[in-house]
């Protein structure tokens, strides 16, 4: 599979997601030359309501945003290429999926992507699994819309349920260099990212792209499924 001269679309539910998905890969992407764009409809805030006052939430989603915009600069996306939504986080369910696929075509209309990023199906998480439901939907096939899906694992979601039926049929190298920046941008979301041995603390990512590099034959790598593609391209 061939990124050169495409438009990449990643449509991750919460901030860190993309990262610790894909953080590495779209870091390479951008090295290429690659249009690479981020659509992450919850802010991860929300869902705290109860226990937090409003100005704390209020104060946290303005956090969260600059801390977005930071970790995706790292990885070489700008600031005009990263569409927020204000959906509530891990309550993706209270909206109709109908809400999320028109906020998604909303997008894709604007951006024309090649190539969609995504969470995988079996995710635990739901409002990942609304995001993967919401990608299949906005991406059927059309009159001149023919949109590849691939689905990337999220550490300490992705694998949770068991068995994860998680089987990656798409291997991505990467370098050294872009591992370190995923690691570097996912250190930017500073209530997300935890201690080894936890899933997203930065030795065990590393130790995921070792893996998923040997899965591949690389030194270093990522793991995706994919989901559909199309054409001899």
């Amino acid at each position: 599979m061939t990124f050169k001269n495409k438009v990449v679309l990643a449509f991750f539910a919460h901030p860190d997601d993309e990262t610790l998905a894909a953080g590495a890969t779209f870091a390479k992407l951008h090295r290429m030359g690659v249009n690479v764009h981020v659509a992450i409809p919850a802010t991860g805030i929300f869902a705290r309501r109860n226990i937090e006052h409003a100005h704390v939430q209020k104060a946290a989603y303005s956090t969260l945003r600059a801390d977005c915009h930071l970790a995706l600069g790292i990885l070489g996306i700008p600031p005009e290429k990263i569409y927020l939504g204000d959906f509530a986080d891990n309550e993706l369910d209270k909206h109709s999926r109908l809400e999320l696929i028109h906020w998604l075509e909303g997008i894709i209309a604007k951006v024309k992507p090649d190539v969609i990023f995504t969470h995988h199906r079996f995710c635990t998480n739901i409002d990942h699994q609304y995001c993967h439901e919401a990608a299949v939907v906005a991406t059927r096939p059309g009159v001149n819309q023919y949109i590849t899906v691939i689905a990337g694992e999220v550490p300490s979601s992705t694998g949770y349920l068991k068995p994860a039926q998680w089987e990656p049929n798409l291997f991505i190298e990467v370098t050294k260099a872009d591992v370190e920046k995923k690691i570097r941008a996912m250190g930017t979301f500073k209530g997300e990212a935890r201690a080894d041995p936890h899933p997203r603390s930065s030795e065990v990512l590393q130790a995921y792209s070792k893996v998923r590099g040997s899965d591949g034959g690389y030194k270093w790598g990522e793991a995706f499924m994919i989901q559909k593609t199309f054409g001899a391209d």
